[in-house]
């Protein structure tokens, strides 16, 4: 999201606050092990770098993130029909 609009404005503090509060609560109990603490009393180079740790140890990948499958055929309206 941030990617898409590079001229966003936030700081690292406020998009580590946006990040962490829309994170799961098994993830957030995985930082928070990870923090010893509070993420949030981190400064937000320790806090980018202790979430870069987690995200490469994979460790998250298959338990938030399952997948769905849904069978059968998908009716959309007409706006959603138009911009698909």
């Amino acid at each position: 999201m941030l990617r898409r609009c590079p001229h966003h404005s936030f700081d690292d503090a406020a998009q580590l606050h946006i990040f962490y509060s829309g994170l799961k609560p098994w993830t957030k109990m995985i930082l928070y092990v990870s923090t010893r603490g509070t993420m949030m009393s981190k400064s937000p180079e320790e806090a980018i770098a202790i979430i870069d740790s987690v995200a490469a140890s994979d460790y998250q990948s298959h338990h938030d993130r399952g997948s769905i499958q849904r069978k059968g055929i998908m009716k959309l309206d007409n706006h959603n029909a138009i911009l698909a």
